[in-house]
């Protein structure tokens, strides 16, 4: 049985990653991107190599089939490709494009805007205790 104290902070746990999503999305949805896409964009821009859209989903917390009709919307916007590797026929690696690589720019930017907009009254204090919990929370998940 959970106590009210476990209740309270999953709840809040909940509450606050969905509506960190939704302030996200009503910034992004005047460029054509969801939170998710603006994720997977971001995702892909920052990391020094290619990846599959296997290693993208695990990266963003997602099942390998919900990454698919994401990476489907990105290349019709033309923001991500899918390129064959000669060595392995069967693999698909995503690339940003040069217009999602502009698009990623404008948007971090927003991104980091908002984030210090919603941050500006923590204490740097509790923002970095919260910050150390919720990555002890994230551990002690992925060895569940």
């Amino acid at each position: 049985m959970l106590t009210a104290q476990e209740l309270n902070f999953s709840r809040l746990l909940h509450l606050t990653a969905h509506a960190w999503r939704q302030a996200i999305d009503r910034r992004m949805k005047d460029n054509g991107l969801s939170m998710s896409s603006w994720m997977a964009v971001a995702t892909l821009a920052i990391e020094p190599q290619p990846m599959t859209q296997k290693a993208l989903a695990q990266a963003m917390g997602l099942e390998d089939a919900s990454v698919v009709p994401l990476i489907d919307r990105l290349v019709r916007q033309k923001l991500v490709e899918r390129i064959q590797p000669p060595e392995d026929r069967r693999k698909r690696l995503l690339y940003v494009t040069e217009v999602g690589y502009q698009l990623y720019e404008k948007l971090r930017l927003e991104a980091d805007a908002l984030r210090h907009e919603l941050l500006a009254d923590i204490n740097s204090e509790e923002l970095k205790i919260t910050e150390r919990v919720l990555k002890q929370l994230l551990t002690a998940i992925g060895e569940k």
